[in-house]
This record gives structure tokens, C-alpha cells and sequence, in this order.
């Protein structure tokens, strides 16, 4: 058996282990079996759409319409079926199911290399069943996807690092798929290289280094198709520079996107809905230990409480550590003043020298695993700061942030489960009896989220079925509608189900102009007029809306279902 076979025996050692996953498996299995069935009963989003219109694009059998500046990794997954088979629906659920079971047996066998099976599992198990992970689970967007990849690119960067730098040819290649998944992943890079350096003294000889640099040659090297394929529809790297210019502080027309949010603290604000009742279990069980910690440490004479810790941290103070100290502070206090400041690329790299320095500093306490706590750290702040940074917030960015805030909140569960002391055999009889409550949490915030997914969905799903109806209706009314200039408000739907090129209405707010929802559609009659001017300036045969209130010089409705109505231009 080769080292690289035996990276997942030695992780997995024992029976319990396997049986550990196997459950975990089968738990899994069943929850995304029936988001899968949930998110095609609804039917896909706008975002979806646009990836399948890619994927048929890449598949040779293009609609018409499509999107380039959407990433393209799920897209190309979603082609390979495409081009054996013709466009359907489910493919690309089915593809993001997949990848979301992959994800959590992968946060499994990660959080193996820290904790014992039992919390690996519940701390696998959490992740899958927080509201805001399994609420999108196969409904076709990137951010489970892109999480779940970047989850096993962590794993082989640990396991190329404790057992196998070989693993580094998988490591770095997964880290740039989940980039072309999902853009904002390109800052995976932080948590990685961080790890890489405070294991600098593992890794410093020649056989790590040269296969670190044939792991990024790798990663790389996916990028030629990528931008050979782009380079058919313009420049090859235009999708990328789109992203990270808009990224870096758009204006977001104004504030007048509907997700426009300025707040910092919006994610931290939304954390109980976002982590679920499960998660405010494991909260209240760490908050519990801490109440225990305390009160044994008032029992404890004083003496031996310095006596435990006096020499481990009066060292942090000898030699270097009180510049070392002193430093970690200076950066502390120019990393909190460039928040929202300056670009938000220095205030993570800034962070990224504070975890070195801060890791430089307490290493010689000698802390088991502490390089994960620190990648971990890194992967959760990193994230954090991006999208509380970043003008535009929606709570699913949190998915991103979701592993390493699980990862902790575990550390939390282990810490206090040790804090108590009664064991049967060495058995820790009370861990035990807190998973089994957190675990019913978790299995009855599943099974409510299906109800709860339905429900919250029921307009996409009307959305989805008057866009199919309207959609018949019109290839019925105008055969040649194809040599038509056909506008819409909602046109990766209209471009789907119409098979063709459809034009772009954009939104008109207050003289701003948006391509995606807007805070409220309270339109004034100067918007009303560039609506008017939209159609007319470009000859505009027919215009599907979704917007109320607007009134036309030289078009009139023709059909009208449910929100959606068809305008045709007078004759």
C-alpha cells in the first residue's frame, strides 16, 4: 500500500470510524435526497439558469442566451450531461446534491485529524443541516459547491503536509476549482499559504517545495481551457477582472440594490437564524462549560492556579516575546483602522500577518494541532471580512464561513465535555448524552427545513410555472417570435424556455439603472419614461414584465399570468 493509498486508513483507524461515516453517509443521503426532490418540485433560481444556459453553451447546443461572467466550473459539469443527453432541469441539482455529499464526508475526515469520531460526526452533521446550508442544497447555485470543494482542497493541504507532500498535487488544484466555482474562493489562498507557513519547518526541505510548485503548475494549468473557451467571446480573462473590480467597492447603483447593506455586523447580527437551533445547542453546551470552568477555578486555591500556569506563560514574555508582542499589537491596531477603509485585500492580508505573528508568538507553548486552529482561523476571519466588507450581503454568504464556524463551536463542544467527569471505562458518558440531544436537534431542524424550504419558495415556484406558461403561450401566439426583439425583465428564465437571445430590461430607479432587483419598484414618471425610451430606442417587438404600475405610449398588453404580463408593440 502506497502512502497516498493509506492517507484515509490512517485517518480512519479504527471500525468505530468507519461506522461513524457510514451513518453520517446515510444521514446525508437521505437529507439531500429530498432537497433534491424539494428544489426541482420548485425548479431552479435566477442564477441557476444562467449557469444552465452556459452549460449548454459548452455542451455545443447553445439557446441563444447565456452569461460568461458567471463561473463556469458547474457549468461545465452540467454540460458533460448536456452533451450526452438533451437540456433538462435536474442535472445540475443532482450534480450540486453530489458535490454537497462529497463535502460533508470530506469536513468529516478533516475534523478526524483534530477530534475523536463522535465529534467529527456531530460536528459534520451540524454543517450539513445548518438552515442556511441545507436550504440551498441542489438548488443549483455555487456557494455549497464551492465550500464543499474548498473543504477537501484543506484536507489534502493538512494531509500533504502531516503525511504526503504528493497530496499537494490535489490540494492546490481542488483550491482553484472551487475558485472557477465560485470567484470569491480565490481567497482560499490565505488560509492555505498561512498553513503552509507555520509548518515552514516541516515543509522547507526540497521534496515539499518542489511539490508544492508542481501543485500550483497544476492548478494552473486548468486555467488554459478556461480562458481558451472565453477567448472565443472576447478577452480570455474578462469574467475575472469583472469580478474583483465589482468586488472592490461598488457603488451598488447608489444603495439602491435590494442587497445593499453597509453593516459590518450583519452577519453576526443574523448568527442564531443562520446556525439553526442546533448550532444554539452546541452555543448553550460550550456556554455551560464555561459557567463550570469558572466556578472550579474559585474552588482552586490561587496558588495552584499560578503554580499550573506560571511557567508555560511567563515564557510567552522572555527573549523576543515582548516585541513579538508588541508587534501583534501595533498590527492589531492598523488591521481594526483599515477595516472599511482601504481595499479590502489589505485588510486580509493584514490579518494574514497578525495570525503569523500571533502563531510566532505562542508556538512554544506547544499547543497539540494548533496549526489547524490557526487554518481554521484564517479560513473563517477571511471570509468574515470579505463579506462584511463587501457592500453587497446576502445571508447566504454566510455557507462560506459556515465550516470553520463549525470547527470552532466543536472545540467549544470538546472543551466543556471535558470539563465534566463523569465516564464509564474511560468512556465519556457525558459527551455522549449532549450529541445524542444535539443530534435529535439536528434530525428535527432537518425535517422541519423541508416543509420550511417549500414554503419560503412558494413564489419562485409560481415564478418558475407562470414563466413556463407565458413562455408556451407566446411560441404558440408568434412562430417567428425568434426574429423578433424580444425584451424581458426576467431573462435567464425567458431565455431558457424561449431557446433564443433575449434582451435585457434593466430597472430604472430615480435616474439610477440596475440589472438586478432594486429595494422597492415605487417607479416615478421619469422611471416610467426610460422604460418608454428603453423599448422604443431599440424597436422592441415584445416586452415580458414582472413590473407593476408602468404605463406605455406605444405598446399593450396582450397576455397576463399570474404577475407576469406580455406587452406587444402597437401596430
Amino acid at each position: 500500500m502506497t502512502r497516498i493509498q493509506s492517507m484515509f486508513s490512517d485517518t480512519i483507524k479504527n471500525h468505530s470510524s468507519a461506522i461513524y461515516l457510514l451513518i453520517l453517509t446515510l444521514i446525508i443521503g437521505f437529507i439531500t435526497y429530498n432537497c433534491f426532490l424539494i428544489q426541482t418540485s420548485i425548479g431552479p433560481v435566477w442564477d441557476t439558469y444562467d449557469f444552465m444556459a452556459n452549460a449548454a453553451l459548452m455542451a455545443g447546443k447553445s439557446i441563444g442566451y447565456f452569461d460568461l461572467l458567471r463561473p463556469p466550473f458547474l457549468s461545465f459539469l452540467t454540460a458533460i450531461y448536456f452533451s450526452v443527453d438533451g437540456l433538462a432541469l435536474w442535472p445540475i441539482a443532482a450534480i450540486d446534491c453530489v458535490i454537497f455529499v462529497l463535502g460533508v464526508i470530506g469536513l468529516y475526515l478533516l475534523f478526524k485529524l483534530r477530534f475523536d469520531d463522535l465529534t467529527s460526526f456531530l460536528g459534520a452533521l451540524i454543517f450539513a443541516t445548518f438552515p442556511i446550508v441545507i436550504t440551498y442544497v441542489g438548488a443549483g447555485f455555487t456557494d455549497n459547491p464551492s465550500v464543499c470543494l474548498s473543504i477537501w482542497a484543506l484536507l489534502f493541504t493538512v494531509l500533504a503536509v502531516k503525511k504526503d507532500s504528493r497530496l499537494f498535487y490535489l490540494s492546490f488544484p481542488l483550491a482553484m476549482i472551487s475558485f472557477l466555482t465560485r470567484f470569491s474562493m480565490a481567497l482560499l489562498i490565505f488560509p492555505i499559504f498561512l498553513y503552509l507557513l507555520i509548518n515552514w519547518e516541516k515543509i522547507k526541505g526540497l521534496k515539499y517545495v518542489r511539490d508544492i510548485l508542481i501543485g500550483i503548475v497544476i492548478s494552473f494549468a486548468l486555467l488554459i481551457p478556461v480562458f481558451m473557451f472565453y477567448a472565443n467571446f472576447g478577452s480570455p480573462i474578462y469574467p475575472f477582472l469583472d469580478f474583483f473590480g465589482s468586488s472592490s467597492g461598488a457603488s451598488a447603483a447608489g444603495g439602491m440594490h435590494f442587497a445593499y447593506n453597509t453593516d459590518f455586523f450583519y452577519f453576526v447580527k443574523l448568527l442564531p437564524s443562520l446556525i439553526g437551533p442546533e448550532g444554539i445547542g452546541v452555543l448553550l453546551v460550550i456556554l455551560l462549560g464555561v459557567m463550570v470552568y469558572i466556578v472550579r477555578r474559585f474552588k482552586k486555591s490561587e496558588k495552584t492556579v499560578e503554580g499550573k500556569n506560571k511557567g508555560s506563560f511567563k515564557s510567552l514574555l522572555e527573549n523576543n516575546g515582548k516585541i513579538k508582542l508588541l508587534l501583534i499589537l501595533i498590527v492589531s491596531i492598523i488591521l481594526v483602522f483599515t477595516i472599511e477603509k482601504v481595499h479590502y485585500l489589505v485588510t486580509e492580508s493584514l490579518f494574514f500577518l497578525w495570525c503569523y505573528l500571533l502563531y510566532d508568538w505562542i508556538k512554544i507553548l506547544d499547543y497539540k494541532n494548533i496549526d489547524l486552529d490557526f487554518l481554521f482561523l484564517s479560513y473563517l476571519v477571511t471570509f468574515f471580512l470579505f463579506h462584511s466588507i463587501y457592500i453587497i450581503k446576502d445571508y447566504r454568504y454566510f455557507v462560506s464561513m459556515a465550516p470553520a464556524t463549525v470547527y470552532f463551536m466543536m472545540r467549544g463542544f470538546d472543551w466543556t465535555t471535558s470539563q465534566f467527569g463523569f465516564k464509564i471505562k474511560n468512556y465519556n458518558v457525558t459527551k455522549a448524552i449532549f450529541a445524542l440531544v444535539i443530534t435529535l436537534l439536528v434530525i428535527f431542524s432537518a425535517l422541519s427545513s423541508f416543509s420550511g424550504i417549500q414554503e419560503a419558495n412558494k413564489e419562485l415556484k409560481a415564478m418558475n410555472e407562470e414563466s413556463v406558461a407565458i413562455s408556451d403561450w407566446f411560441i404558440q401566439y408568434d412562430p417567428d417570435y425568434k426574429n423578433k426583439v424580444v425584451y424581458t425583465d426576467f431573462w435567464p428564465y425567458s431565455g431558457w424556455y424561449l431557446q433564443m437571445n433575449v434582451s435585457k430590461m434593466p430597472i430604472f430607479r430615480d435616474g439610477e439603472i440596475l440589472y438586478c432587483g432594486a429595494k422597492n419598484y415605487n417607479f416615478t414618471e421619469q422611471d416610467i419614461a426610460a422604460y418608454n425610451n428603453e423599448l422604443d430606442s431599440h424597436n422592441a417587438d415584445y416586452y415580458f414584465s414582472m413590473r407593476k404600475g408602468l404605463n406605455f405610449t406605444n405598446y399593450h398588453p396582450i397576455k397576463k399570468i399570474g404577475l407576469l404580463i406580455l406587452y406587444q408593440r402597437n401596430q
